[in-house]
């Protein structure tokens, strides 16, 4: 089948674009430095680490876009690089790359209007929302394992439907939000799917719910720390994690499917990093 397909190929060469820095306009640049200051200010007291501190650290600016090279320069420090993508890559390829300590992120940017919240990845999502939390040494550890887990997973045909069925409404939703009539089309198809998948639930499907819960949405510690990505790139989801019921990371989690277009009915909180790392332990066994 197509995903386990791509994910025999070598992900970098397959995937990655350049990323024509010189392309983005001021509009682009004026979405990040907006968002920026509306994530420094909602992060300051809420992000697993100093967030502003970390933006630094993964050579970020406030100020306009950043430039892959500084990142990938920012980065050697910690092991890691990043590379550039055009949009949604299938989950083995995402997973392959996380083994090798890379992350790839998006050239597109979302637009003003959509700042506090795009279905589509760009690069706010995954360059303001991930590579802060590789400041963190064990969480690095935690994200290089989850790579090495699921890179080797075989995905089934349904799961392949439901990734490219949530690519299609995903992509539409980011650029075509008020065709109502073809939106509702596409979602229509998603939640069929998914509804068939819940009967047959693979390990890659359920190590996909984990991934959400906690690279995603999750938090850790006794205060409820934000560390993933969709709340570290939406100012909009981290203050909603104030209102939003909290339940202790477990393998309940992977009872729970998850919805790429809405606020989270709930979110998971990890004890600390060790309960973290043990959670996805206790995954693999549970899917092996």
């Amino acid at each position: 089948m197509m995903l386990a397909r791509e994910t025999q190929l070598a992900p970098v060469a397959q995937f990655s674009v350049s990323q024509r820095y010189d392309r983005y306009v001021d509009a682009d640049h004026e979405s990040w430095r907006c968002a920026m200051r509306a994530l420094a200010n909602v992060l300051e007291s809420r992000c697993a680490v100093p967030y502003v501190k970390a933006l630094r650290e993964c050579g970020l600016s406030m100020l306009r876009l950043p430039k892959l090279s500084e990142i990938n320069q920012a980065l050697e420090r910690f092991g890691w690089q990043t590379v550039m993508v055009d949009s949604f890559i299938p989950p083995p390829a995402f997973m392959a790359l996380q083994a090798e300590r890379i992350l790839p992120i998006t050239r597109f940017v979302r637009a003003h209007s959509q700042l506090g919240y795009t279905p589509i990845p760009d690069i706010i999502h995954e360059a303001a929302g991930h590579l802060p939390m590789l400041v963190d040494s064990d969480y690095r550890c935690f994200l290089q394992r989850f790579g090495e887990i699921g890179k080797n997973l075989k995905y089934s045909d349904l799961d392949e439907q439901v990734y490219l069925a949530q690519k299609r409404y995903a992509e539409y939703a980011g650029l075509h939000r008020n065709e109502i009539s073809t939106l509702n089309s596409l979602r229509s198809e998603l939640e069929d799917l998914r509804r068939r998948q819940k009967d047959a639930l693979t390990p890659a499907c359920l190590l996909s719910r984990f991934h959400w819960w906690t690279v995603e949405y999750g938090l850790v510690g006794e205060d409820a720390k934000l560390f993933g990505a969709g709340l570290l790139s939406s100012s909009t989801e981290a203050l909603a994690t104030d209102e939003t019921p909290q339940r202790r990371l477990s393998l309940e989690c992977l009872e729970f499917d998850y919805e790429i277009s809405r606020m989270q009915p709930q979110l998971f909180v990890a004890d600390d990093w060790s309960h973290l790392n043990d959670q996805l332990t206790r995954v693999l066994a549970h899917i092996s």
